[in-house]
């Protein structure tokens, strides 16, 4: 089979995993442990927190370190909770969301038919904590379809920056970087990281039209769309 390219980098979260349930579960747990009640609107409030943190991140205002904490923090000073050992919450939650491997429906499908029928070596590419996407990896099952896995913290750069994708050029030993496209949901770390790094773009709407981004050389908003562009 002729193919476009030889190397997919994958978007984890809300690409693949289903984050949003993941998160719920995860914090859920973890709130309950420490006495507070985890109702929708706490959950939710927690969401936005978290996003804050990651998108400072992606921007440079915010280390991974700080952000861990400063997350939960958040959170309790606007439910008016007194402070405690937010390293033991982090901790605590970092543990309970590697349990929650949760793929969106027809992921696990759709990288299996991308291993076994188009002959490409698949990588995922995340923001997220080493603690929990190694186990979530595991737990979902995709670990038996994908080469690999790139995860920021480890690599000591993240998700927009040239630094993320160098290393896994070099990691990868890829010289010629027309032949890699990164599959992702966010226009502000897969995309955008993708333009800095050189390579195509294929942002993936699960929910949502394609609004035509400079940013993306492809919008898709279901999976099977993928495999007419590789």
């Amino acid at each position: 089979m002729s193919k476009n390219y030889d190397i997919v980098l994958l978007d984890a979260d809300e690409t693949v995993y289903d984050f949003i349930l993941a998160e719920k579960t995860a914090v859920s747990r973890t709130l309950a442990h420490y006495g507070v009640e985890p109702t929708d609107e706490v959950v939710s409030l927690y969401s936005a927190c978290n996003l804050q943190c990651w998108k400072a991140l992606e921007r440079g205002e915010l280390s991974r370190d700080a952000l861990k904490t400063l997350r939960f923090s958040m959170l309790f000073e606007r439910i008016g909770r007194e402070p405690v050992d937010f390293a033991a919450v982090n901790r605590m939650y970092l543990e309970n969301l590697a349990q929650c491997g949760f793929m969106l429906p027809g992921a696990t499908d759709f990288v299996k038919k991308l291993h076994e029928e188009y002959d490409v070596k698949i990588y995922l590419s995340t923001n997220g904590l080493t603690v929990p996407q190694t186990g979530r990896y595991r737990r979902s099952g995709i670990d038996r379809y994908v080469d690999g896995i790139y995860i920021s913290e480890q690599i000591g750069a993240s998700k927009p920056s040239k630094e993320y994708f160098d290393f896994i050029f070099a990691d990868l030993g890829v010289t010629d970087k027309s032949r890699v496209i990164i599959l992702g949901d966010s226009l502000t770390s897969d995309m955008q990281g993708g333009r800095n790094a050189g390579i195509t773009t294929c942002r993936y709407l699960r929910e949502g039209t394609p609004d035509g981004s400079p940013l993306c050389d492809y919008e898709i908003t279901e999976y099977d769309q993928f495999f007419d562009i590789i």
